[in-house]
């Protein structure tokens, strides 16, 4: 049985986003029968535990790192920035640990898949006499400077992020070393491919694209429904409420709809800019009744949103990658999104309406041309629904793991 260490720093059977990555990595991974160490943090560790030994995954062992000084209780906090200091701090506990834990185990492959970001590499680079896999990773995507309106003071962080980009790619040595150790580098957007190869440490042939987005398994049994048209046209906004998820730009492609679309916006997701939507409802004079605010939702409760809706609009203006898309596509929901990072891809032309940014205004009256469209075209949209449900059911966990595994975990190369 072929030994695989996985690094997961974010890992948990009942969350979305990052969590979800970690925890299907490890479970797909155990269930094709390799032996799978996976390094995790604390915050999720009782829950991987209990669900673990639900599926009987005995041959899957979580390794759980924890910060010292009780760092783990003021840091990690995935709604503040502190999440950053804690994961640095992290890695570098992890890197030691896993050069242990390889010298006693003896990994054939150490695969590195939470968090996905680029920039700052993976503490898997520390391991000798094994095939380092590092990605999928994303983190290459910008903002586009016509959306600095949608970012308000935030616009001033993407401008720092885009010089600590540049800064660590020039110094960062954890990031400079997983590029010289990795034998592949799964890349989860173009803009990611593009950044690697600027890199001195790009080894041709080394990169491979592959989203790190992939249908939940609790929702594999879905079977497809026809919408049926209803006096009510229900779209959905599912995402941490974040500038750079862009819910304000679709508030804003609202105020372009004629009055006589009967719409309801159905917003799923808290963060810091929960406390604005009410705002942006008196900014781009909408209509009050018509958006509903859900807050947080349970994982399963999830499944009722994506069902009772009609389309998912989700524009974000920079982000690796969508979960949340795949998942409504499963659905059978076509998707408005705009055609850019991993939403490019993630998104065929035949399930929805990708829109190319143009202007600050101009893009959000595109949006509204889309969902125009969409309600008013009733045979487009459901051939869009059927196309995207199809193409999310084939877009599985399994498959995308199996892919990988025929491709680089059963060759010999190191």
């Amino acid at each position: 049985m072929k030994k695989v260490l996985l690094s997961a720093y974010a890992c948990s059977p009942f969350r979305g986003s990052e969590w979800n990555v970690g925890w299907s990595w490890a479970t797909g991974l155990a269930q094709k029968g390799y032996k799978v160490f996976c390094v995790i943090n604390v915050e999720d560790q009782e829950d991987c535990e209990k669900e673990k030994k639900r599926l009987q995954l005995h041959n899957l062992t979580f390794v759980p790192i924890g910060l010292s000084y009780n760092l783990d209780k003021y840091l990690l906090n995935n709604s503040s920035k502190t999440i950053y200091l804690h994961y640095y701090l992290w890695k570098k506990k992890a890197a030691n640990s896993i050069q242990k834990l390889h010298k006693k185990e003896c990994f054939a492959i150490a695969h590195h898949v939470s968090y996905g970001s680029f920039q700052q590499g993976s503490p898997l680079y520390k391991l000798e006499n094994c095939k380092i896999i590092f990605g999928p990773v994303g983190g290459g995507q910008m903002a586009l400077p016509i959306f600095k309106p949608y970012f308000g003071t935030s616009w001033r962080i993407e401008i720092i992020r885009k010089y600590v980009s540049k800064f660590h790619m020039r110094y960062n040595h954890s990031l400079k070393a997983t590029l010289k150790k990795a034998t592949i580098i799964l890349t989860a957007n173009q803009e990611t491919t593009a950044l690697l190869k600027t890199s001195k440490f790009y080894k041709e042939g080394s990169d491979f694209y592959v989203s790190d987005s992939a249908l939940p398994v609790r929702f594999e049994k879905n079977t497809f429904t026809p919408k049926l048209a209803k006096k009510e046209f229900r779209i959905l906004w599912v995402g941490r409420l974040l500038a750079r998820r862009g819910l304000e730009l679709s508030l804003k492609s609202l105020s372009y709809l004629p009055d006589s679309i009967p719409y309801r916006l159905i917003i799923v997701g808290d963060g810091e800019q929960a406390n604005k939507i009410d705002c942006w409802i008196t900014k781009y004079q909408l209509d009050k009744t018509k958006i509903e605010h859900l807050g947080w939702v349970a994982y399963d409760q999830m499944h009722q949103e994506y069902k009772n809706a009609d389309i998912l609009l989700f524009c974000p203006l920079r982000d690796t990658a969508g979960l949340q898309a795949t998942e409504a596509m499963g659905f059978g929901l076509p998707v408005i999104t705009l055609n850019i990072s991993g939403m490019r891809t993630i998104v065929p032309s035949n399930c929805g309406i990708k829109i190319d940014p143009t202007t600050t205004n101009g893009t959000a009256k595109d949006i509204a041309l889309a969902i125009e469209q969409m309600y008013k075209d009733e045979d487009f949209r459901k051939k869009a629904s059927e196309n995207a449900f199809n193409e999310a059911i084939q877009n599985t966990w399994k498959r995308k793991i199996d892919r990988i595994t025929r491709k680089f975990y059963e060759t010999k190369d190191k």
